[in-house]
């Protein structure tokens, strides 16, 4: 049986001193024996400031993802770049993270993996060395259908 993953940004925090104005966007890609799927949401520049941990604006919709073969563990693979934006230059930062997940099997209920990502921003030029460390709390629901 097929089995499926929703993604979901739940929550964004900032901790650090380069600025509150943010835009970012997070993608994800299953693999199950080959890529069986990929999605990214983007979330637009909005108010963040440090300190603070908040529901993405909007909040972005969830988008589903085909995950292949029930019987199977996926590997997923995220990617985060971060933006804070300034008046001349933006300072950005890119990471990503590899997770490794069961499926359940047909009949299960269910699964569902609430993960962190994080990635530093370094203020350009690198003056006086401010670094950010914008962080989301992701959640991944994977089922059986």
């Amino acid at each position: 049986m097929e089995s499926k993953t929703t993604f979901s940004v739940l929550t964004e925090n900032h901790e650090g001193t380069t600025g509150d104005d943010w835009r970012y966007w997070v993608e994800v890609k299953v693999f199950n024996q080959g890529l069986q799927g990929q999605g990214t949401i983007t979330v637009a520049k909005h108010k963040l400031p440090g300190g603070v941990t908040q529901q993405p604006p909007g909040p972005p919709a969830p988008v589903e993802i085909s995950a292949g073969d029930c019987n199977n563990p996926l590997k997923i693979k995220l990617t985060l770049e971060a933006t804070q934006v300034d008046l001349f230059k933006n300072d950005v930062g890119l990471t990503d993270i590899d997770l490794c997940l069961d499926a359940p099997k047909p009949g299960e209920d269910a699964r569902v993996y609430d993960k962190e990502i994080s990635v530093a921003v370094v203020e350009s030029p690198v003056i006086t060395g401010d670094t950010s460390i914008l962080t989301l709390k992701v959640r991944l629901l994977v089922f059986c259908a």
